[in-house]
C-alpha cells in the first residue's frame, strides 16, 4: 500500500514545503528536517497529493505539475473529483494521466518542467 505524500505552497512566503503531513483539526505539519515540525493552520496552504507516479528523470509528479510531454507539449497535472482520477490539462484538450504514464512501471514519458504555483508563466499562452 502506497502512503500519500503531499507538499504545499504558501501565497504570502511564496515557498513550497514537500514534507507535509495533514493533521487533525484543519491543520498541517510542516517538518524542517527529521525531527523539527510545526503545526500550521491548513487554511494558509494549497495543499497537493503525488499522483504516486515519477517523471523520466524519477522526479515525483504532484498535482499542480506542469509536464513537458513526449511530443514537446506542456500540460498541468490535476485531480478531478468527479472522475475520481489523475488527469492532465493540454491547452487543447484533457488526458487521463495514465495517457503519458506508464502505470505499469510508475514511470512517465513526460518531465516535470515546474509547476503552477512557482512557474506560473509556464502556462500563459504566447
Amino acid at each position: 500500500m502506497t502512503i500519500p505524500k503531499f507538499r504545499a505552497w504558501t501565497e504570502e512566503g511564496k515557498v513550497m514545503y514537500y514534507d507535509v503531513y495533514p493533521f487533525k483539526d484543519d491543520t498541517l505539519l510542516l517538518s524542517y528536517d527529521e525531527i523539527s515540525f510545526d503545526e500550521v493552520p491548513a487554511s494558509d496552504f494549497i495543499l497537493m497529493q503525488s499522483t504516486g507516479l515519477i517523471d523520466k528523470n524519477g522526479e515525483e509528479i504532484f498535482e499542480g505539475d506542469v509536464l513537458l510531454t513526449y511530443d514537446d507539449e506542456l500540460a498541468k497535472v490535476y485531480w478531478d473529483d468527479v472522475l475520481a482520477g489523475w488527469f492532465v490539462d493540454f491547452i487543447y484538450e484533457t488526458a487521463e494521466l495514465s495517457e503519458v504514464a506508464d502505470i505499469q512501471s510508475s514511470r512517465s514519458i513526460c518531465k516535470i518542467i515546474g509547476n503552477i504555483y512557482e512557474n506560473p508563466e509556464l502556462l500563459e499562452e504566447e
